[in-house]
C-alpha cells in the first residue's frame, strides 16, 4: 500500500475522525500493512494487547469465551484493539479472520512515541474514545 492509500484509509476510520490530516499523515508513517487468510487468529482473549488493527478489507469475528455467537463482526474501516494504544492489558475477546483480511496495524510503542512528540494526536484519540464510551453507556441505560 502506498503512503497516500494509508492516509485515505486512516481518514475514513472513526477513531481518527477528530484528527487533522497532518496528524493522520504522521500516523500513516507508523502503520504497517498485514494480510491474513481465513481462520487466522489475530489475538486470543486474555493475550496481552500491543497493537491496534484497522480493517482495510475482509471480515473479523469478535468472539467471547462461553458464547455461541460472535459478539461483533467487523468490516472495512472498523478497528479493534484500540485500548492497547494506551495500555498493555489483556484482550477482552478473541479476534478471528473470516475470509482473507488486510489490516493496517499500529503498534503500542510506536503510537506512544508519536503521542509524546505530538500530544494533539493523543487528545484526538481520547475525544473519540470518550465519545464511544458515552454512546455505549447511553445504550445500556
Amino acid at each position: 500500500m502506498i503512503p497516500l492509500e494509508k492516509i485515505i484509509v486512516l481518514n475514513q476510520v472513526p477513531l481518527f475522525s477528530a484528527l487533522k490530516i497532518e496528524d493522520i499523515h504522521k500516523i500513516s508513517t507508523i502503520a504497517s500493512e498485514e494480510a491474513y487468510e481465513d481462520g487466522h487468529i489475530l489475538f486470543n482473549e486474555g493475550d496481552i494487547g500491543d497493537s491496534l488493527f484497522i480493517v482495510v478489507s475482509g471480515e473479523v469475528k469478535i468472539i467471547k469465551q462461553g458464547l455461541d455467537q460472535p459478539v461483533a463482526i467487523l468490516n472495512k474501516n472498523d478497528f479493534l484493539g484500540e485500548l492497547s494504544l494506551f495500555d498493555a492489558e489483556t484482550r477482552t475477546a478473541t479476534a478471528c479472520c473470516h475470509g482473507k483480511c488486510t489490516f493496517l496495524v499500529i503498534e503500542h510503542n510506536d503510537i506512544e512515541q508519536l503521542a509524546h512528540e505530538f500530544p494533539e494526536i493523543a487528545f484526538g484519540f481520547i475525544k473519540v474514545l470518550i465519545s464511544r464510551m458515552r454512546n455505549m453507556l447511553s445504550k445500556s441505560s
